[in-house]
């Protein structure tokens, strides 16, 4: 099986893109209850680009195993692969960084996990690994 390194990168920029963008509408929706102006102001950080860009890999990788399953099942397990990238990514961001550019924020919430990764966002990553799914689907 030969890899067509000019279609990954395009799948790795656009997977970045959409995560990043996700992220933004996420929190502008999220912070919108305590922002007083309702200005919708939504936020991402570029460090994270690198964590979304791996996401079609990882569904070329996974796909016999994880597409097959009932769509309620696929959504748990890409919850808990995002899950699992965030905390390692964010881990390793405060290692070099000293913070994760999302620790202030998740520390926050009393359904953090150490700071790096939220449980009550559960739906939403249910949701983004069901979307990247669906894109990834569409242009292969």
């Amino acid at each position: 099986m030969s890899i067509d390194f000019s279609q990954l990168l395009f799948e790795m920029v656009l997977f970045a893109v959409l995560g990043l963008g996700f992220e933004v509408l996420f929190t502008s929706v999220t912070d919108f209850k305590g922002d007083k102006r309702r200005f919708l102001m939504g936020y991402s950080s570029l460090w994270y680009a690198p964590l979304y860009a791996f996401a079609p890999v990882f569904l070329q990788l996974a796909n016999g195993v994880i597409f097959p399953l009932p769509l309620l099942l696929r959504g748990v397990v890409y919850a808990l692969v995002i899950w699992l990238f965030e905390y390692v990514g964010m881990w390793l961001l405060r290692m070099f960084l000293g913070a994760s550019p999302s620790e202030e924020q998740y520390l926050k919430s009393r359904w953090n996990v150490h700071g790096l990764i939220r449980l009550d966002f559960f739906p939403a990553m249910f949701l983004m690994g069901l979307a990247f799914e669906f894109v990834f689907r569409s242009i292969r």
